[in-house]
Formats: structure tokens, C-alpha cells, sequence
């Protein structure tokens, strides 16, 4: 039991300190270099990926190069229709914006670097958040009735309550819209990676979130109505989630 908190602990005083380090490593590079904001995020990523492979290392939480799993018709249902309806989302923008697709033609190397950005953060909040805060609440409720549906839970409210720092560059409502949102994304996430045991399915799921708005910097305006949308998705997500977590299919829970 010792064992068990000493991991939850040190756990969460790696994320604790990866948001206090995002937040002073983005500021010290800017002050002192000449660096884009994009080559600062890449740096960023690829340092704290560098100290999550060492964290995983010690305690093996999680494996990150290893091919989709279980691959009954159900299975590949449950993974593939939110990377179909992510995907159409993240094609949609061209739809929206029609000469978004010249701009990128004509600026190559800018949105390569975007695409590097979106690629290296987001690997980085799944290596985190799904692979090692997950996989530390799997091992901490090892043996209790709950254990799946708690850790989803408590994994999914971290990772929502990472986009606090997000009040930094943006109003409080929007913020708490965005909380929302990523509260019921991040349980979708945990249960995609369960069915699939592979980071690689909720990998490309958060990467076709993210996309579209790396592309595209417009920002819509926060009203206490557009807090709808959000709690709306938190309950399809959260149906979602708990109708495919099935205490039954113990082989999805072998962590």
C-alpha cells in the first residue's frame, strides 16, 4: 500500500511540476532568445517527454510502441468511429475556411513546424495523462471494485484540470468551457486506450482534436451559452465511455 501512494505521489509531482515548468521554460525563451513560439514548444515537449520515458522507465506504467490490441469487430468499432468523426471534424475546416488549403500550400515550412507542435504535445499529455496518471490510478485501486471507472475518473479530472494555466491567455469562461470539454474527452480517451491497450488509438484521437485548432487561430467569443456545447459533449462522452467499460471483459483491465 506504502508502494501505492509513494507512485500516486510522485505521479502527481511530475505533473504538478510539468505545468510549473511548461509555464517558466515558455517564459525563459522567450525573454533570453530569439526563438519562435513554436520551436519553444517543441523544445518543451521533447524535454518533458525525455523525463516521462525515465519516470516510465523505474515503474513501467505503460508501453508506447505497441500495435492496437484485441481486435474483435467490437473492438475496432469502439476506437474507430471517434477517429472517423475527429477526422471529418479536422477535415471540415477546409470547408469552412476554402483558402486555408493555399495559405498552407504557400507557407510549407510554417505548417510543418505546427504540425511537429501539435504531434509533440500532444504525445506528450497522452504519455502523460493516459500512460503514466492513468496507469498510476490502475495500480493504486488495484483491488478495488472500481477500479477502472475511478481511475478513468480521477485521470480525466487532472487532465482537465491541466487547462487551468490556459487562464493565462484566455478569459475564465471560455477556460471553464474548455474544462468541461476535456473533463468527458479525457474519459473517452482512457476507455479508447483500455479497449486498444496501444497510447497510439487516444494518440490520434486528441491529435485530430488539436489539429484544427493549430490551423486555424481564430478564437470564438465565450457567453454563458456556449457552456451548452460543452456539457452536451461531457454527456455523450461520459455515455460513451461507460457503455463500453465492461466489468465482464477482464482482459481489457490487464495493466
Amino acid at each position: 500500500m506504502l508502494f501505492k501512494k509513494n507512485l500516486l505521489l510522485q505521479v502527481f509531482l511530475l505533473w504538478f511540476f510539468s505545468l510549473i515548468f511548461t509555464i517558466a521554460f515558455d517564459n525563459l525563451l522567450t525573454y533570453f532568445t530569439q526563438l519562435s513560439k513554436y520551436t519553444i514548444l517543441i523544445l518543451n515537449a521533447l524535454l518533458m517527454i525525455s523525463m516521462l520515458c525515465l519516470v516510465n522507465h523505474k515503474y513501467k506504467l505503460t508501453k508506447i510502441f505497441i500495435r492496437p490490441a484485441h481486435d474483435i469487430w467490437l473492438d475496432k468499432l469502439v476506437y474507430t468511429i471517434p477517429i472517423i468523426l475527429y477526422s471529418l471534424r479536422a477535415v471540415s475546416i477546409f470547408f469552412d475556411e476554402p483558402t486555408l488549403l493555399c495559405t498552407i500550400a504557400n507557407h510549407i515550412p510554417h505548417y510543418l513546424i505546427i504540425l511537429l507542435v501539435v504531434v509533440t504535445s500532444t504525445f506528450f499529455e497522452e504519455y502523460l495523462v493516459r500512460g503514466l496518471i492513468f496507469g498510476s490510478f490502475l495500480v493504486y485501486f488495484k483491488h478495488h471494485y472500481w477500479r477502472v471507472q475511478l481511475s478513468i475518473l480521477f485521470s480525466a479530472f487532472i487532465f482537465s484540470l491541466s487547462h487551468l494555466m490556459n487562464l493565462l491567455s484566455q478569459n475564465p469562461l471560455q477556460t471553464l468551457s474548455q474544462m468541461i470539454y476535456t473533463f468527458g474527452f479525457g474519459c473517452l480517451l482512457s476507455m479508447l486506450y483500455i479497449r486498444s491497450r496501444s497510447l497510439l488509438i487516444p494518440f490520434i484521437t486528441h491529435f485530430l482534436l488539436n489539429l484544427p485548432s493549430f490551423l486555424d487561430n481564430s478564437s470564438l467569443s465565450a457567453t454563458p451559452k456556449s457552456l451548452i456545447g460543452p456539457v452536451c459533449f461531457l454527456i455523450v462522452f461520459l455515455t460513451y465511455t461507460f457503455i463500453f467499460i465492461n466489468k465482464d471483459e477482464e482482459q481489457h483491465y490487464q495493466f
